[in-house]
């Protein structure tokens, strides 16, 4: 075997699936954000050091490798599925899910594999480099996007997530949505391979002083950004605010007790237990938080599940929030059986009227059959009922103190667009409630959180978590976070955030994800270069 050939074949596919590992190790479990930074730096290595008669799969191919490694490893806590519902067959979720998701970096990769030529000049030369990183990170921002509403969307880890600790870069979110912490870091990546591509191709260190243009517009960028976050983090809180005290229950119920009717005695002791504790707290607490799916079957599930909240609602000093399933008889205009929604229900004194928000971005394949009607009685099968989404943005009203809540179900808080449009509403704090216990002690309840905490840097709203099994957390409105109980323990965790009386709407929460619209263009244009570029390839083959 000649050794030396091997080589030269098989390390582009080894740098791209390097890539993939490096971009796995910025999020949880393993928690190594500064890796992004270089993450896709074998990458793009193998895409510009492709021989010019490479076949034209080769580049997307070679990202398509990239991305399966990265989804697979990034969402191994999907397989803990699997002795959930005693089905081996879910250990390859992960894999499935990555087969399309790796889609994504394949069209980027198809997109960025033609660097620009050198210029006639330095100066053309830096010009080139930099317009095609601003190019090049756009369609990433711009396919991340796509990632997040093609098919119901599954946007979670993009690139700038794996800052969520840094909170003096990630300030810019209330500008332009954790898109622009991606935007950034892509571009300073782009930016460094062109600079070693540079000074490879004129073979001098001598060349270092032409890499100022470049070299001058990263640091510009992160520079503005660091300064900005700064500001915020340390500016006071603008306008009149109030503390909102709150107790968050988590009763860690396991997903399998869930499933067993013969432990629904056993979760009401535990939560009844938990609000003994809750109610005794001093100075007591405007607002008590139960998770997801607190009780087995839903409050309104019978008499029994709807008199044990009523009661405990009830004996409380605070109004009760919680999660449940919620049957809804549809209009007269739609008669047939009751809907069911994912909700969330506001419990306020004996006499007055609950108040309700339903979910509306429904989890595929978890709460619905997408194509039902299309697919075989098997698949039929294993989703046997679908849920129905909830149609507004309706607000909870607290009557004391008086606040406007913005209420989300499950992993709506990692959804940009569902956060703004409550924050549109004239929400002053947004409150979650989850249940990761369908993914055992694994990394999911850690990346739920980091996705989430861009929600309250985008809209400037504090947001309250109050999960199952964890994490169970208050992040403030700069996105710091503060948790007393550890994930998969039994207790309560007091939660107290400022609550502004008039928020003012970010950037982000008034234009959202318009400026995308310059980043789709700028794809298209790169596209157009790459089509261009192939054609030319063609030619001059074709002549010889």
């Amino acid at each position: 075997m000649n050794t030396p050939a091997v080589l030269r074949k098989s390390w582009p596919w080894l740098a791209a699936a390097g890539s993939g590992a490096l971009l796995a190790l910025c999020f949880a479990p393993w928690n190594q954000p500064l890796l992004v930074w270089i993450a896709l730096l074998p990458l793009l290595a193998a895409l510009w050091l492709t021989p010019a008669d490479a076949p034209k799969w080769r580049a997307p191919l070679l990202g398509y490798c990239s991305g399966i490694v990265f989804f697979t490893a990034a969402f191994s806590w999907l397989s803990n599925l699997a002795p959930l519902f005693e089905s081996p067959g879910l250990v390859g979720l992960p894999l499935l899910l990555a087969v399309y998701l790796a889609l994504y970096p394949a069209a980027w990769s198809w997109l960025v594999a033609n660097p620009p030529a050198p210029g006639r000049t330095p100066v053309a030369t830096s010009l080139r480099n930099i317009t095609f990183a601003i190019r090049g990170a756009c369609a990433w921002v711009a396919l991340d996007w796509i990632r997040g509403w093609l098919f119901s969307g599954f946007g979670w880890n993009s690139p700038g997530v794996a800052l969520h600790n840094n909170l003096a870069l990630i300030q810019i979110a209330d500008l332009f949505g954790v898109h622009g912490v991606t935007f950034l870091i892509v571009f300073s990546t782009l930016s460094m391979a062109l600079a070693i591509r540079r000074l490879k191709h004129e073979a001098s260190f001598r060349a270092l002083p032409n890499l100022r243009a470049e070299i001058m517009t990263v640091l510009l960028l992160v520079g503005l950004s660091v300064s900005y976050g700064v500001r915020i983090v340390v500016q006071k809180d603008p306008g009149p605010a109030f503390a909102l005290r709150t107790v968050a229950i988590q009763p860690n119920v396991p997903q399998e007790q869930k499933f067993d009717a013969d432990q629904e005695d056993a979760v009401f002791q535990r939560l009844d237990g938990l609000m003994q504790l809750a109610c005794a707290i001093q100075p007591p607490p405007h607002l008590i938080l139960w998770p997801e799916a607190a009780t087995p079957r839903g409050m309104f599930a019978d008499e029994a599940n709807y008199e044990f909240t009523r009661s405990q609602a009830e004996r409380s000093p605070a109004a009760l929030l919680l999660g449940t399933l919620e049957p809804v008889a549809p209009g007269p205009e739609q008669p047939g059986e009751l809907l069911d929604f994912n909700s969330v229900v506001l419990i306020q004194g004996k006499d007055a009227p609950l108040q309700s928000y339903r979910k509306r971005h429904l989890v595929p394949f978890g709460e619905f059959l997408p194509f039902r009607d299309w697919l075989p009685n098997w698949v039929r099968n294993l989703v046997p009922g679908d849920l129905t989404p909830g149609r507004e943005a309706n607000l909870l009203h607290l009557e004391n103190p008086s606040v406007r809540i913005g209420a989300l179900v499950c992993f709506e808080d990692s959804l940009a667009r569902e956060t703004r449009s409550l924050a549109l509403e004239g929400a002053q704090v947004l409150v979650n409630v989850t249940n990761d216990a369908w993914f055992a002690h694994s990394a999911a309840a850690e990346q739920h959180l980091a996705n989430s905490k861009f929600r309250a840097i985008e809209t400037r709203l504090p947001l309250l978590r109050c999960a199952n099994t964890g994490v169970t957390a208050s992040v403030d409105r700069i996105g710091r976070v503060e948790s007393k109980i550890a994930p998969f323990t039994e207790g309560i965790d007091t939660l107290e955030v400022k609550v502004l009386e008039h928020p003012r709407l970010t950037t982000y929460t008034r234009f959202g994800d318009l400026w995308l619209v310059a980043c789709g263009i700028a794809s298209l244009v790169l596209a157009r270069t790459r089509l261009l570029s192939q054609r030319k390839t063609a030619e001059a083959k074709s002549s010889t």
